[in-house]
């Protein structure tokens, strides 16, 4: 049975999208019809974004609530909002400076709050809409070499949960993402290189990956799919769950 995904009609904000997993969502939404908006740090990456799709840009910094409450009232209605937007530092726990605990936390945690704390109050009033955050693997389980990821990770599970309880009939799920070969990734290759010496990211990728049933790592449009999928009516008797998208290397 063919089943086709119609967003048609609806407007869909998608923050982190210059680039990566929140790059692919964006393209999964625009190519199902959404009016697509796309939102990062200003520069031309967002820019390219955004013209690669057709959407429209609007560059903000989530870390702000006054900017998140800023970029909803410009957008207007919104019917589905994506948060996308995160940062990784590959950092031993001992070896954790406030300062990286602060910019980790600030950007992963507090400015998915921000953001889905003021489209969340839009939603409610419109009566409905319908919220994914990428969240990842690592909240499932710890990182001795990413705590502070981590950390940020299992607060969003739970943000998800409370979220979908004060906010509905909106519905609001997330997506734990595992391996997916983007910038993100090519970064924590590069940092665990200059960290434990040559051929340690790419070793640490094969480590990893090999963990899965499935043996690989994720094509970033897979993970879209899923997204794409808890954004649409396909998905419109669930909420508050966690969906891993990794290939079996988390089972829980």
């Amino acid at each position: 049975m063919a089943v086709t995904i119609d967003l048609a009609g609806r407007t869909a904000l998608v923050t982190g999208a210059a680039g990566g997993l929140g790059l692919a969502c964006a393209r999964a939404l625009a190519d199902a019809g959404a009016d697509l908006v796309v939102s990062d740090l200003e520069g031309p990456r967002l820019t390219e974004a955004a013209t690669a799709l057709g959407a429209r840009d609007r560059a903000a910094d989530l870390t702000d609530p006054e900017q998140a409450v800023a970029l909803a009232e410009e957008i207007g209605r919104i019917d589905i909002l994506v948060n996308c937007a995160g940062v990784m530092r590959t950092t031993p726990l001992l070896e954790v400076t406030p300062q990286e605990w602060r910019r980790i936390i600030d950007v992963n945690l507090n400015g998915s709050f921000w953001i889905t704390q003021a489209v969340g109050r839009r939603m409610v009033e419109q009566g409905g809409g319908s919220i994914v955050t990428l969240a990842s693997v690592a909240a499932r389980s710890g990182r001795p070499n990413a705590a502070h990821y981590s950390a940020t990770k299992t607060a969003l599970l739970s943000l998800t949960k409370s979220a979908a309880e004060a906010l509905a009939p909106v519905r609001v799920n997330a997506v734990c993402p595992g391996i997916f070969l983007t910038p993100m990734w090519e970064e924590i290759i590069a940092d665990r290189d200059a960290r434990f010496g040559p051929d340690a990211g790419a070793n640490y990728l094969q480590e990893v990956s090999g963990r899965s049933p499935l043996r690989r790592p994720g094509r970033a449009e897979e993970l879209a799919a899923a997204v794409l999928f808890l954004a649409s009516d396909l998905a419109s008797f669930i909420t508050g769950q966690a969906l891993n998208v990794d290939g079996g290397l988390e089972m829980n």
